[in-house]
């Protein structure tokens, strides 16, 4: 390549895409990748980046985040969330809708992004509401990156699920989806019945008055809260989207009983355009761990198996792990009344040393984490191949990641507001060592080293 002076360089790393690894040094000007060269051939930087014995990951993805903002900051806000998401080493972050007002209006969404502008640290996407049919367009055309739908209403109607947001009404569904269809983003559901869920709930849980942590978790295991009344609103949902058209993106899959995946599988063996998301607490998450956090983690991993499965058979087309932060205050209520608190996880910055630690435990490869965590979301989203891959051409997004790094999960370590973690106590290997955006480095070891007002809003393919 020409021997112009870049703007960075990394050297001696090796380099991950989903086929496969190779010894590169990679080179960067104006926040774009401009080589993948050899040492002959690799042009003088004004910095170099040295990451030998170091991998060389596209920068990670986050598509499940709750950054809080509006309305609900003292639980989190942007910067605090994408500073959380920096340090665990994610370089793109797609934000929730339930926000406070929920920016399910062309106004509301415009009031949260210029709200956000200045605070973001990585770069980032926003979902847009689905409530309204008739807003779907605008959303789409100011830049929403999909469209959010919560076919969902907690059994108590306590936030996050804010009652107003939960679309059971399935005419109004299936008018959303057609909506969404016809602007070509994404349809993003947290699905449920919501009626089955609530009345057998109370039957069998609240009304006698097993209402505690250990009955909240016995209660999810057998498929009442998160549970068969989501397998049954999915079922519907895949139908609505065969008629539709719409391509639809599925939340929530390893919260749901295994038997879910199968609906995922069928309805892509019958033609709908589907994918969807595992979150790495059905993984993950032990009952011990479980048990130990009680109301700081809302699900864990009963069928692992099953839910592992998925991921490598490719129902489940990426890996998320989900950030819903609360406050301590919030949740520690839920040691008496699980049902009666708000529901959540913290997980921007643990997800990806968990998922580092899965393949230095052999469950996954370096090759599957560039594609579950950066490659699939980027395409699916409509951002590739701007984003999700080290290729020429691409935004300068890494995470460096050093695969022997020992670490253990610490409240006091955390950057999130919500002041605990889901993983408290547990130790992992493999860590993310620098985190970059479009070339401008934002972690390194550990340090946020970057500025609020550098991560970038990345509108969706409707966008005008």
């Amino acid at each position: 390549m020409n021997q112009r002076l870049v703007d960075l360089v990394i050297t001696n790393g090796t380099v991950h895409t989903p086929e496969g690894s190779v010894r590169q040094n990679v080179c960067v000007l104006n926040g774009r990748i401009v080589g993948l060269a050899d040492d002959a051939n690799t042009p003088p930087a004004a910095r170099v980046i040295d990451a030998r014995g170091l991998d060389v990951l596209p920068g990670l993805w986050h598509v499940h985040c709750h950054f809080r903002e509006p309305g609900h900051t003292y639980k989190e806000d942007f910067t605090s969330g994408t500073t959380a998401a920096a340090a665990g080493g994610i370089t793109f972050c797609i934000d929730m809708t339930n926000n406070d007002p929920h920016p399910t209006t062309l106004e509301a969404f415009e009031l949260k992004r210029s709200t956000i502008a200045p605070k973001a640290l990585v770069d980032y996407a926003l979902y847009g509401g689905g409530l309204y049919p008739k807003t779907v367009a605008p959303l789409a055309k100011a830049g929403a990156i999909g469209i959010k739908v919560f076919n969902t209403r907690h059994v108590k109607e306590v936030y996050p699920y804010i009652s107003e947001l939960g679309v059971v009404d399935h005419g109004i569904l299936h008018e959303l989806y057609e909506a969404v269809a016809d602007t070509g983003l994404l349809c993003a559901v947290h699905h449920d019945d919501s009626e089955w869920c609530k009345r057998l709930t109370f039957r069998d849980y609240i009304n006698p008055g097993k209402t505690s942590n250990r009955d909240y978790m016995e209660a999810y295991e057998k498929g009442y809260m998160y549970g068969h009344g989501m397998a049954a609103g999915l079922a519907a949902s895949t139908y609505y989207a065969r008629i539709t058209g719409v391509r639809l993106h599925v939340l929530h899959m390893g919260v749901m009983p295994p038997a879910a995946n199968g609906l995922v599988r069928f309805a892509r063996q019958q033609g709908v355009d589907i994918s969807g998301e595992m979150e790495t607490a059905a993984l993950f998450m032990t009952r011990e761990q479980a048990e130990k956090v009680g109301p700081g983690a809302y699900a864990w991993a009963y069928a692992p198996e099953a839910n592992w499965r998925a991921v490598h058979d490719g129902t489940a087309d990426m890996l998320v792990g989900e950030h819903a932060p609360h406050t301590l205050e919030e949740i520690t209520p839920g040691w008496q009344d699980n049902f009666s608190v708000p529901l959540g996880v913290t997980g921007a910055q643990e997800f990806i040393p968990m998922v580092l630690n899965a393949v230095n435990q052999g469950q996954l490869t370096l090759q599957d984490v560039a594609r579950l965590c950066a490659e699939a979301p980027a395409k699916r989203f409509g951002q590739y191949p701007k984003k999700g891959r080290i290729q020429i051409g691409a935004d300068a997004d890494f995470t460096i990641v050093d695969m022997k790094a020992e670490n253990l999960f610490k409240a006091a370590d955390m950057h999130t507001r919500a002041g605990y973690t889901a993983y408290e106590g547990i130790s992992t290997q493999g860590m993310p060592v620098y985190t970059i955006v479009r070339g401008s480095t934002v972690m390194d070891h550990g340090k946020i080293v970057g500025q609020p007002g550098h991560g970038q809003f990345h509108p969706g393919i409707a966008a005008t």
